[in-house]
C-alpha cells in the first residue's frame, strides 16, 4: 500500500502524544517511500532509522516509523517520536484500556509500537511507548521491525522484543511495508525537520528478510488530515545506494509513486558462525565486498576459524579471500565455510611450557617443558615429575580432539651441602622433603704428634657426631669443623696444693679416670671430682691449650682437732667421727690432746669426743679447727667444796659479831 491509505492510523498514536495544547491541529504531514509490489503478502516488514538530535516540534509531534495494513484491513507500525510537550501519557493501552503511563520530555525521542484492529477508525492509542532517550544517541542507526509469529504480531527494536497483539490475520495481502517521517496533529507546515536518513527497508517471506527490490516516493497527509497547507517535507535517494533515502525539510518534494531506487539484484551472504557483512541488494554490474570475522568464539576454548566461501549464482566466488567481492550481474549466495579449532592450554609454574595455542580439529599438538630442574630460590629447586593427565615425559603428543588443558607437575627438592677442609665428606645433594640424608666423613681426625692431634669438632657447631642422619624440610649447609685435641692427665690437688689421688673427673657429664683427648679452646665444665667415695662438688670451667697435666684443686683440707682442761692442761679425749663420704671413725687424741685428720673432703669432721665421763660434741667444716674444753667431775666438786667452805666462814663470822653485840648491850 501507497499514500494516506498505509497510514491513517499512526496519527491517533502521535496526537496522543500532542494533543495538551493542540485542539485546533489537523494536519498530518507525511513522507517517505513505498515499496514495490513484490513485498506484498509477507509476514513482516523492518526499517533501519537514524536517531536525530534534540528538535522539538512546535506543534504537534515527530514520527518515524514502518508500518503496513493486513489483509484483513487491521493496521501496525513501529517506529520512534518526538513530543513537543512534557508530561504523562498513556502506555499499555488495548481497547480494554491503558494499563500505566510514562513520562516523556519534549524534544526526547522515543520508540514506540501502534496497532489499530480490523475495522477500527477511532482515535484511541493502542500500543506502547518506551522511555525519554530509549533509542540512543544521535547519528545511531536501529532497527525497527515486526514478524508474525506463533500465532501473534510482535514488535520489535534492535531484535529485542518490546511488544506484541493478536490481529486476527498473519499476512499482508496485497499491501506493501511503507516507511515514513511525519509531523503529526499539527497547525502549521514551518517546523523544521532535520534530515533523516532510512536504510534497508525490507519485507519479511519463508522465514527470511528481504530487502525491497524498488522504492517509490510518497509526499502527502494522513487519512483525514486538513490538505490546505502545503506538504514541505520532501525524500530523496541517497545516491550511489539502493534502498537508501533521507526526509526532511529543504528536501525535492517529489510526486508520489516517483521511483526512489532501480531493480537491484540480491546478494545474501550466510554463515553458520558470527556475523557476516554484505548482504543486500545491489544495483547491477556494482562490485560488493563481503566479509566474515575470521574467528567466532563458541567458548573461550572452541572457536570456528574462516575457512574460505562458497559462491552460487553468476559471477559468485569460491576461494579463501576475506574480505570476498562479487560484481553483481544476478542474485547471488555467498556461504562462510568454518574449521573447528580447540585450545591447547599447557602451564607450568615454572620454567616454561611448550604447545599452548590453537590447534585444528584432530590435528596433532607437541607439548613439553624447555627447562628441568628449575632452581627457584638457594638450596631449593623444582623437578619435573609429569603431566596432570598421566604422562610422563619431559614431551609428548596430544591428539587435538578438543579443548586440552595439561599442567606440568613440579617436585621440590632441597639441597644439602656438606663440606670439610679434611677428608672427604659423603652424603651432599638434593633431597625431597621428608628424606634422610646421612652425612659422613670418611676420616675424623687426624695425628700430630703422639701427644696431640686435629680432629673432627662439630657440623656447623650443631651435629658433635661425624656420622648423622638428618630428614630434611629445607636447605641444608653444613661445614665440618676441626680442633686441636691434647692428650692431658687431670690431677686433684688438696686445697694446700698438694697432690692427692682422685678417683676420676666428671668432664661435660662423661667420668675420665685416665689420660684424654680434649679440643683446645673448648670450655668443659668440670662438674664434680670423685674423692674417698665422695663426689666433690666443683662447677668449674677449664679450657686446654696443650698437653700435659691439668691440676685441679679440690677442696680437700687438713682438720685438726683438740682439747684441754679448763686450765688449759691437754686432755686424751678419744674422738669418734664421721665424714661427708659416710665413713666413722675413733681417734686418741693422747698426750698432746691433739690429732690432725689429713685430706678430709669438704674439710667436714662431725661427731663427739669423750674424757671420762664427760662428753663433748663437734662438728668441723671447710679446713676449720675445732678445740674442746673439758670440766672434769673432781674439780666440780673442788669446787662445790670451796663454795661451802667459804659460805659456812661467813655463817660463822655473822653469829661471832652478833654475840658481841648482844653483850655491850646488857652492860
Amino acid at each position: 500500500m501507497r499514500g494516506p491509505s498505509a497510514v491513517f492510523l499512526v496519527v491517533a498514536a502521535v496526537v496522543l502524544v500532542c494533543a495538551i495544547h493542540s485542539a485546533h491541529a489537523q494536519y498530518w504531514f507525511q513522507s517517505g517511500a513505498d515499496s514495490g509490489g513484490v513485498s506484498s503478502n509477507n509476514n513482516g516488514a523492518s526499517v533501519y532509522i537514524q536517531t536525530v538530535g534534540l528538535q522539538a516540534p512546535q506543534t504537534g509531534a515527530f514520527g518515524f516509523w514502518v508500518g503496513e495494513n493486513l489483509d484483513n484491513g487491521a493496521f501496525l507500525q513501529v517506529g520512534y517520536e518526538i513530543p513537543n510537550e512534557s508530561g504523562l501519557y498513556p502506555n499499555m493501552c488495548s481497547p480494554s484500556g491503558c494499563n500505566g503511563s510514562v513520562y516523556l520530555t519534549a524534544g526526547q525521542p522515543t520508540w514506540f509500537w501502534e496497532y489499530f484492529p480490523a475495522g477500527y477508525k477511532g482515535p484511541q492509542f493502542y500500543g506502547a511507548v518506551g522511555s525519554n532517550d530509549s533509542i540512543g544517541a544521535p547519528g545511531v542507526f536501529n532497527r525497527y521491525s515486526f514478524v508474525y509469529n506463533n500465532s501473534v504480531w510482535r514488535f520489535y527494536f534492535n531484535n529485542n522484543t518490546i511488544g506484541s497483539v493478536d490481529l486476527a490475520s498473519g499476512t499482508s495481502g496485497s499491501y506493501v511495508p511503507v516507511a515514513y517521517a511525519e509531523l503529526a496533529d499539527t497547525y502549521q507546515n514551518t517546523t523544521l525537520l532535520q534530515n533523516v536518513l532510512f536504510k534497508n527497508l525490507s519485507y519479511y517471506k519463508n522465514g527470511a528478510f528481504s530487502l525491497v527490490p524498488e522504492g517509490y516516493s510518497y509526499v502527502g497527509y494522513g487519512t483525514g488530515s486538513q490538505t490546505a497547507l502545503k506538504n514541505t517535507y520532501g525524500v530523496a535517494e541517497v545516491p550511489g545506494y539502493a534502498d537508501y533515502f533521507e526526509i526532511g525539510s529543504a528536501l525535492p518534494l517529489l510526486a508520489s509513486n516517483t521511483k526512489l531506487w532501480s531493480s537491484a539484484y540480491n546478494l545474501y551472504v550466510k554463515s553458520e558462525f558470527g556475523n557476516t557483512t554484505g548482504s543486500g541488494y545491489y544495483l547491477t554490474f556494482s562490485v560488493v565486498n563481503f566479509t566474515a570475522p575470521e574467528y567466532v568464539y563458541v567458548t573461550p576454548y572452541e572457536r570456528m576459524a574462516f575457512d574460505g566461501w562458497v559462491g552460487s549464482g553468476f559471477n559468485s566466488y569460491t576461494g579463501p579471500d576475506n574480505p570476498g567481492s562479487v560484481k553483481m550481474g544476478d542474485n547471488v549466495t555467498e556461504t562462510a565455510t568454518w574449521a573447528a579449532e580447540y585450545y591447547v592450554n599447557v602451564t607450568s609454574e615454572y620454567g616454561s611450557a611448550l604447545g599452548s595455542g590453537w590447534y585444528y580439529q584432530n590435528s596433532t599438538a607437541l607439548i613439553g617443558i624447555n627447562k628441568t630442574p628449575v632452581i627457584v630460590s638457594p638450596g631449593v629447586r623444582e623437578v619435573f615429575g609429569g603431566w596432570s593427565n598421566g604422562m610422563s615425559g619431559v614431551g609428548f603428543k596430544a591428539a587435538v580432539t578438543g579443548p586440552l588443558t595439561v599442567a606440568a607437575l613440579w617436585k621440590k627438592e632441597y639441597f644439602v651441602n656438606a663440606s670439610t677442609e679434611y677428608g672427604n665428606a659423603a652424603g651432599s645433594g638434593w633431597y625431597s622433603p621428608g628424606s634422610v640424608a646421612s652425612i659422613r666423613l670418611n676420616e675424623s681426625y687426624f695425628n700430630v704428634t703422639n701427644t696431640s692431634r686435629t680432629a673432627f669438632y662439630s657440623w656447623s657447631g650443631v651435629y658433635n657426631s661425624s656420622n648423622i642422619s638428618i630428614t630434611v624440610s629445607s636447605p641444608i649447609s653444613l661445614d665440618a669443623i676441626f680442633k686441636t685435641e691434647y692428650l692431658v692427665d687431670f690431677v686433684g690437688q688438696d686445697a694446700y696444693y698438694n697432690q692427692i689421688n682422685a678417683s676420676y673427673f666428671r668432664i661435660n657429664g662423661r667420668d675420665i679416670d685416665s689420660p684424654e683427648l680434649l679440643y683446645s679452646g673448648v670450655p668443659y665444665s668440670l662438674s664434680g671430682v670423685y674423692y674417698k667415695g665422695f663426689l666433690l662438688p666443683t662447677n668449674k670451667t677449664i679450657f686446654i691449650s696443650g698437653s700435659g697435666p691439668v691440676y685441679v684443686k679440690l677442696p680437700v683440707y687438713n682438720v685438726q682437732i683438740s682439747a684441754q682442761s679448763l686450765v688449759k692442761k691437754p686432755l686424751n679425749a678419744t674422738l669418734y667421727a664421721s665424714f661427708k663420704n659416710g665413713s666413722s671413725g675413733s681417734f686418741a687424741l693422747g698426750p698432746s690432746g691433739s690429732v690432725t685428720l689429713y685430706d678430709v673432703p669438704l674439710g667436714y669432721v662431725a661427731g663427739s669426743a669423750r674424757y671420762g665421763s664427760v662428753q663433748e660434741s663437734f662438728k668441723a667444716q671447710n679446713g676449720n679447727s675445732v678445740s674442746m674444753t673439758f670440766v672434769s667431775l673432781d674439780i666440780i666438786l673442788i669446787f662445790v667444796a670451796i663454795v661451802v667452805a667459804m659460805l659456812a666462814y661467813e655463817l660463822l663470822h655473822r653469829l661471832v659479831l652478833a654475840k658481841r653485840t648482844a653483850t655491850k648491850a646488857r652492860r
